[in-house]
């Protein structure tokens, strides 16, 4: 952590400490964000979910007491038929009479419900003043006196819903007319249990569990989670009575009384059901911090793009000051702190520029006024006249030889001389080195060959007089003439080539191989005359950093000296 935190002050570009600030500063806010809504979207699903449990159980109990509640109405309405109660106590036995009371009275009011109703499956009358079936719904006792539901009412004369082995119907019991104490019977009414049951049945929020118990907490209908605990403990509860509403860690319940029946009923949710729905909020809250991370990435590499890029220029042109670079043009409008050290930095360019061209202009004229000195050694006019006539004395007496060399030697002053001139044509230059060139190979007997390479669209452009000459006279010197003393003919090349903005000069020779040292210090040490040392100060005067004069060895041998220089040649006055 130290050293991170040692890389971040120290080493860390300013972008990267942008990038990073700015990525701390909304990373954590937006985690933070992220963090709470997904607590408070569980808290209200699990809210919501409840609540939702709540009101599903209370609709399928209102609806499950709806359908039993007009049961019941059906049932004591039919258990008010004092006719029939009458004539079945009195009767004892006289059947003919009840049968008849039924056919007129009581059958078509029993056909008249069940056809109108279509919960309702059938309905019977249980009495012990008959022995045998009478019509279609009056029954003896019979085996059903056995039955707990007829044994109920013959304590209790309300209403009892009853459920066993898949059947369902509600109970009540037949009073004497006259006393309305005496038990005389028992009214059977059964229903259709998935008509009854459908508002249970078609309930499908998430995967929920319910249970139907009755009283005793034995199950009516059940449909389970798939969840072998949850079903288990939900079956096991309900018949122990230890159930209560809430969470009861792997599940939630909520159960609701059917106070018609005394049932009662269990609907519950697994857990996982609703961490499955909070899967779903906590991938959108994912998505949506995802999205506002990468927006955020994108926006602080802009930012951080924008804020640093200034102070990136500033540093470019620190380190193009640090390389010798003083020619700027530096943005230093803007009044921040910015704009203030890029003034700043402007000023010091500024005056070390001035300072330095006034240096330079001394060296200038101080080369210039060496040149000049060098120049005025030798009188044009009287150097001219006297080669001139040495020239035709020679001509007229037939010695072609002694012509072409003073033909050479007078063609080799002029354009050294140059009229006195500092800045000279590429073409002139080059007729100089070749004027001298032959006159070393007419004096060496042609022992070395002399080869030129360049594009003649090259030879317009301006430079400094008298720069390639010393060069050349430095290899056949110091080269050529030692591979004479080796092992024979020497070989000189003169190139010219064009490279983007700079014309590039090569003078090779292949006398013997030079150790770089050597090159190096022969182009770095002050000699006698103009020497290369002098060529290099020129060229550094005119054309400043990135020209000059280089040295090296090719892979065949050759020394390669290598005049660089601009195009573009800027006249210096002096």
């Amino acid at each position: 952590m130290k050293r991170l935190l040692k890389w971040y002050y120290g080493s860390a570009s300013i972008r990267k400490k942008l990038v990073i600030s700015y990525l701390l500063l909304i990373t954590v806010p937006i985690l933070v964000l992220g963090v709470y809504s997904y607590s408070v979207s569980k808290r209200n699903m699990e809210r919501q979910t409840e609540e939702t449990i709540r009101n599903n159980v209370r609709l399928m109990a209102s609806d499950l007491e709806t359908s039993l509640k007009r049961e019941n109405d059906n049932i004591k309405y039919l258990s008010y038929n004092a006719k029939f109660r009458q004539v079945l106590k009195n009767s004892r036995g006289n059947q003919v009479e009840v049968a008849q009371v039924l056919n007129e009275v009581v059958e078509p009011i029993f056909w008249y419900f069940i056809t109108s109703d279509y919960n309702m499956k059938g309905i019977e009358i249980y009495t012990p003043y008959v022995s045998q079936e009478v019509g279609s719904f009056l029954k003896p006792v019979g085996s059903s006196s056995e039955e707990s539901w007829y044994q109920y009412h013959q304590k209790n004369f309300g209403t009892l819903w009853t459920y066993e082995d898949g059947s369902m119907f509600a109970t009540r019991t037949l009073l004497d007319a006259q006393t309305a104490s005496e038990p005389i019977g028992v009214l059977k009414l059964s229903v259709h249990p998935a008509s009854v049951l459908e508002p249970i049945s078609s309930n499908t929020f998430l995967n929920n569990g319910i249970l139907l118990a009755d009283t005793e907490g034995r199950p009516i209908y059940s449909r389970q989670t798939g969840t072998e605990q949850a079903d288990q403990s939900v079956l096991t509860g309900a018949e122990a009575g230890t159930l209560h509403d809430g969470d009861q860690g792997d599940y939630i319940l909520m159960s609701e009384e059917i106070t018609t029946s005394g049932w009662r009923l269990y609907y519950y949710v697994t857990k996982s059901e609703i961490t499955g729905r909070l899967y779903e909020i906590l991938k959108s809250t994912l998505l949506i911090v995802g999205l506002c991370l990468a927006v955020s990435l994108f926006l602080i590499g802009i930012l951080s793009k924008v804020l640093s890029r200034r102070i990136l220029e500033l540093k470019e042109s620190a380190e193009k000051v640090a390389e010798g670079n003083f020619n700027l043009e530096l943005n230093h409008n803007d009044s921040d702190e910015i704009g203030i050290v890029a003034k700043s930095l402007q000023t010091m360019c500024d005056r070390l520029n001035e300072m330095i061209n006034r240096v330079y202009k001394a060296e200038l004229e101080k080369k210039a006024m060496e040149l000049k000195a060098l120049q005025a050694m030798i009188n044009p006019h009287f150097l001219y006249n006297c080669l001139s006539s040495i020239k035709w004395k020679a001509i007229r007496t037939g010695n072609d030889e002694i012509s072409d060399l003073t033909g050479l030697l007078a063609k080799f002053y002029r354009t050294s001389l140059n009229g006195g001139k500092q800045i000279t044509t590429v073409g002139s230059e080059l007729e100089n080195v070749k004027s001298y060139v032959e006159l070393q190979r007419m004096t060496h007997e042609n022992s070395f060959d002399a080869e030129y390479e360049f594009d003649e669209t090259l030879l317009g452009y301006s430079m400094p007089n008298f720069l390639l000459q010393p060069i050349v006279e430095n290899a056949i010197e110091h080269g050529i003439n030692y591979q004479e003393e080796i092992d024979g003919k020497g070989r000189l090349i003169v190139r010219l080539e064009d490279e983007d903005s700079h014309l590039i000069f090569s003078i090779l020779n292949n006398g013997p191989r030079v150790e770089l040292e050597r090159l190096e210090e022969i182009l770095n040490t002050p000699g006698k005359g103009y020497g290369i040392y002098n060529i290099e100060e020129r060229i550094r005067i005119y054309y400043g950093a990135g020209c000059g004069v280089y040295a090296s060895v090719t892979e065949d041998g050759y020394t390669n000296f290598t005049v660089k220089i601009l195009k573009e040649l800027k006249e210096l006055s002096v």
